[in-house]
C-alpha cells in the first residue's frame, strides 16, 4: 500500500528509496523544498534557506516571480505542447524576441528541453554547415553531461562517466585563468594563446569553436584582448564560434548576452536554463541563416518549444526589462564583490563577479595561492549550508565557492551571506 507521504520523514524516506541523483550528497542534502519565493526557499521541515543557486541557475527573476506564474497558467489555459512541426504563438514570440535582443549575426531559433541537448545541436549545425568534423573547445570548460555534449566538455571526472573513451574529433585549447596565470598577468599579452594558431592549423577540419563566453565553473571572465586574439584567430581560418549562453543569457553577467561584454557576433548562440522562467525545461540554439538554410536536425525533441514554457520565458524577458534586474545585477555583482573583499580573509583568494555570475577562490595561502584543501572546503560547504546557504562548489580544483544567486537578489540578502560566510570561515580556521 502506498504511503499517503504527508510528513517530512515519509516524504525525505521515499526520496531515498524511488529518486535517483546523479551524485553522492553533502552533509544536510538533498533539500526537499516545500516552497520557493524570490532568494528564498523552504523546506519540508519549514527550514529557509537563501538560495545562492537559484535553483541551480534557473530562476533568474527570483523563485515563483508573479508576473511568470501569470503568463505560466494563463498559457495552460490555451495550448500546453504541439509537435515541432508546428508551433505556438508563444514559441513565436519568444524567438523573435530571442533574436531582437540577441547578436546581430544571429536570424533563427531552434527550441529544445535543455542546455545538453542545446549544444549538441550546435555541434551538429556546425559539422553540416562546414562539412568539418574537429570542434575545439576551452579548458575548464562545460558543455553538458549527455554523450555529445561531454565530448566538448573538459573536466576528465564528467568525461569518464560515459562509460567510454571520447571521440578523438574533440580537442582543448588554452582558456584565460589569470589569477593563477604562469606567464606575466600584471603585463598580459595574451601568451596562453601562443600556441593556439599552430594547434588549429594542424586541425584543418575543425569546424567551430564551443566556449562559454564567461565560465560559469569559477566564474573565468578573460580580459577583451583574449577574446579579441581568439576571434581574430577563429575568423582567420573560417572556424564558426559557438557561444555557449545556457548559464550566461538572460541578464546573468549583468548584460542580456555575456558576448555583449566583449562585441563577439557567434555564428551560433546556445541558451538554456533561466530560459523558461524556471517554469519546465526549455533551450535555444540560435543561428545565421546561412547556417540554417540546408540544416537537418533529423527529428525535432518531443518537448522542445514547450508552449507553456516559452510563455513562461517571454514574461522573464519583460521582468528583467520592466524591473531592470540586467542593471540591478551588474550593481549586485560589485556589491557582491566588495562586501566579500571586505572579510579580508586569509582564506580568499580572489573574488570574481561578472554581474551575478561569481566565485570566490578560496587558498590555504594568499602568497604562494595553495589551493584550499578539499577538508577545509566541505566543512565550509557543511557550515553554509548548515546557516542556511544553499551554494555549490567548483572550478577547476573544486576550491570555488559557486555564487549564483537570482537576478533579484538585495544588499541585504549579500550581507547575510557575507555574514555566514565571516563565521564558518573562522570557524573551520579555529577547528583546523
Amino acid at each position: 500500500m502506498t504511503d499517503d507521504l504527508t510528513n517530512a520523514a515519509s516524504i525525505e524516506a521515499a526520496d531515498q528509496q524511488y529518486v535517483m541523483r546523479p551524485w553522492p550528497h553533502p552533509a544536510g542534502e538533498p533539500v526537499i523544498i516545500a516552497k520557493a519565493s524570490g532568494c528564498t526557499i523552504t523546506d519540508i521541515h519549514g527550514k529557509e534557506y537563501l538560495d545562492l543557486t537559484a535553483g541551480y541557475f534557473v530562476n533568474n527573476a527570483g523563485h515563483c516571480h508573479p508576473r511568470i506564474v501569470e503568463a505560466a497558467t494563463k498559457q495552460l489555459h490555451q495550448v500546453l505542447q504541439v509537435s515541432g512541426k508546428h508551433g505556438t504563438v508563444a514559441v513565436v514570440k519568444l524567438a523573435k524576441r530571442l533574436i531582437e535582443l540577441g547578436p546581430k549575426s544571429l536570424n533563427k531559433v531552434f527550441f529544445s528541453t535543455g542546455g545538453s541537448e542545446a549544444n549538441e545541436f550546435a555541434l551538429k549545425l556546425a559539422r553540416q554547415g562546414t562539412k568539418k568534423t574537429d570542434v575545439a573547445y576551452l579548458e575548464n570548460g562545460y558543455h553538458g553531461l549527455t554523450i555529445g555534449a561531454l565530448e566538448v566538455t573538459a573536466s576528465e571526472k564528467y568525461r569518464e562517466s560515459a562509460g567510454k573513451p571520447m571521440g578523438p574529433e574533440n580537442y582543448a585549447i588554452p582558456n584565460a585563468y589569470c589569477y593563477r596565470c604562469k606567464f606575466s598577468p600584471d603585463s598580459c599579452a595574451t601568451q596562453c594563446l601562443d600556441g593556439v594558431e599552430a594547434t588549429l592549423d594542424a586541425r584543418p577540419k575543425t569546424a567551430a569553436i564551443i566556449a562559454e563566453i564567461i565560465q560559469a565553473v569559477g566564474g573565468l571572465a578573460p580580459p577583451q584582448k583574449w577574446w579579441d586574439r581568439v576571434d581574430k584567430i577563429r575568423k582567420a581560418r573560417g572556424i564558426l564560434l559557438i557561444a555557449d549562453e545556457v548559464q550566461t543569457g538572460l541578464g546573468r553577467t549583468g548584460k542580456m548576452f555575456a558576448v555583449e561584454h566583449y562585441g563577439l557576433e557567434p555564428e551560433i548562440m546556445t541558451g538554456g536554463k533561466g530560459l523558461s522562467g524556471g517554469v519546465g525545461s526549455l533551450a535555444a540554439t540560435i543561428a545565421s541563416d546561412a547556417l540554417v538554410k540546408n540544416f537537418f536536425g533529423g527529428t525535432t525533441p518531443t518537448n522542445g518549444g514547450n508552449a507553456v514554457s516559452a510563455a513562461a520565458g517571454l514574461a522573464l524577458i519583460e521582468t528583467l526589462e520592466a524591473e531592470k534586474l540586467v542593471d540591478h545585477c551588474a550593481t549586485m555583482g560589485r556589491y557582491f564583490t566588495e562586501a566579500a573583499w571586505a572579510l579580508r580573509d586569509p582564506w580568499i583568494g580572489v573574488v570574481r563577479f561578472t554581474g551575478l555570475l561569481g566565485g570566490i577562490e578560496l587558498v590555504a595561502n594568499r602568497d604562494s595561492k595553495e589551493v584550499l584543501g578539499k577538508g577545509a572546503i566541505a566543512k565550509i560547504k557543511d557550515g553554509l549550508h548548515a546557516a542556511g546557504m544553499l551554494i555549490t562548489i567548483s572550478g577547476l580544483y573544486g576550491n570555488c565557492l559557486r555564487l549564483q544567486p537570482p537576478l533579484s537578489v538585495t544588499p541585504a540578502q549579500i550581507d547575510q551571506f557575507i555574514g555566514a560566510l565571516r563565521t564558518v570561515l573562522n570557524s573551520v580556521r579555529s577547528a583546523s
